[in-house]
């Protein structure tokens, strides 16, 4: 297995483990108007491995739950579109099925990448060109940075 792949296994168990105890109204409790809740860091989670499922795996949207799962890496996050999936998305089990989905097709990528994937040129969704091998190293990280804001919304007041 890659090395970073070991580092993106333990970030995604760190997000799992922040989502224990959740019921749909906490995924949804926003703490300031401006901010995300914990159900659209989750789907712009899947949205970058999405996202990279798509650009380094040639893998294209088959369903509008695809094509939304792919704005979700920039959408309301890097820019001002607003989120794309409405609020009845915004569940336990719908969070839970877009990352499974990613995690299922995004996985053989960051274990076993080739030497073309590592080196194939690339934008990244915040617009800067990198080559795969910096893509998986970002995404191997990605989970435990929404993560870390996922406990503070859930230490805040008013949770």
């Amino acid at each position: 297995m890659y090395e970073i792949a070991q580092v993106w296994h333990f970030t995604r168990r760190r997000l799992e483990q922040a989502l224990e105890g959740l019921d749909d109204s906490k995924l949804n409790f926003r703490l300031m108007p401006h901010l995300h809740t914990i159900a659209e860091y989750l789907y712009h989670v899947a949205g970058v491995e999405f996202y990279w499922v798509h650009h380094l795996g040639g893998y294209a949207p088959q369903s509008e739950f695809e094509s939304c799962l792919l704005r979700c890496a920039t959408d309301s996050f890097l820019n001002t579109a607003p989120f794309p999936f409405p609020q009845s998305a915004c569940t336990c089990e719908g969070t839970r099925q877009a990352l499974q989905f990613t995690f299922e097709r995004f996985r053989p990528l960051i274990e076993n990448p080739s030497a073309e994937l590592l080196a194939k040129p690339v934008v990244s969704p915040i617009g800067d060109p990198i080559d795969g091998r910096e893509a998986l190293i970002r995404t191997a990280q990605h989970a435990s940075y929404h993560t870390g804001q996922i406990w503070l919304i859930r230490l805040s007041q008013g949770w």
